[in-house]
């Protein structure tokens, strides 16, 4: 079998293991559940996969990949670091109770891999203060936060968001308007560090503002 011919089967895998996940759920899915759907043999899927563990770890990755491209393509907006950071937040939030909606066995399948695997939640955790700290630095930078460590602020937003964002609690914000608390909660904490001037960036040079206020 050829690379492409290998990937196009793996991914044929995935794909049906996410039906047979949503069917059965993931106490009562079995690779053989997953081969019968294909219609091939459960030793071929073990070519692909050595568990179902595995199996379940892939659809999972798959799913972070796109959540973690969602935040970098919010933390490139050109916005100012405060808006990004409200942004991600909001946003990201938005997304998992929407997964808890729509693909309930999928998300609960992830809070297991959190719950089991503290390695694994602790790479999550890790990648959200690493946005955090980084749009904090270039707030900084931008004149628009003041002297702060980086790093121990993004902590402190990571701990003080982590009802709206820890698969754990999401649950909980599921039947209720969570995302004016979210967006209270975000700016309460980046007012503690905030200039309160606009970004430099976003600045008009002073000769520019002298020469356009002059009349025609």
């Amino acid at each position: 079998m050829g690379a492409k011919a290998s990937t196009q089967t793996r991914e044929a895998i995935l794909e049906t293991a996410k039906h047979v996940l949503r069917r059965y759920g993931h106490d009562k899915m079995t690779v053989v559940d997953i081969a019968r759907a294909l219609g091939m043999s459960h030793a071929n899927v073990y070519r692909f996969f050595c568990t179902k563990s595995d199996i379940l770890d892939a659809i999972i990755e798959q799913w972070l990949t796109k959540l973690d491209a969602f935040v970098e393509a919010i933390a490139r907006r050109r916005v100012p670091a405060a808006a990004r950071l409200e942004a991600v937040v909001l946003e990201l939030h938005r997304k998992r109770k929407q997964k808890l909606r729509d693909d309930a066995e999928v998300f609960e399948t992830y809070r297991r891999v959190v719950e089991v695997r503290p390695d694994a939640a602790a790479r999550r955790r890790e990648k959200i203060v690493t946005v955090f700290q980084k749009l904090i630095e270039e707030g900084v930078r931008d004149g628009e936060f003041g002297p702060v460590n980086a790093r121990k602020a993004a902590v402190a937003l990571k701990d003080a968001t982590a009802l709206f964002l820890h698969p754990f609690l999401i649950p909980t914000t599921l039947h209720e308007e969570s995302e004016a608390r979210a967006r209270q909660v975000v700016r309460l904490i980046l007012a503690g560090f905030s200039t309160g001037k606009r970004p430099a960036s976003e600045r008009v040079p002073a000769a520019k503002r002298r020469k356009s206020a002059r009349p025609a």
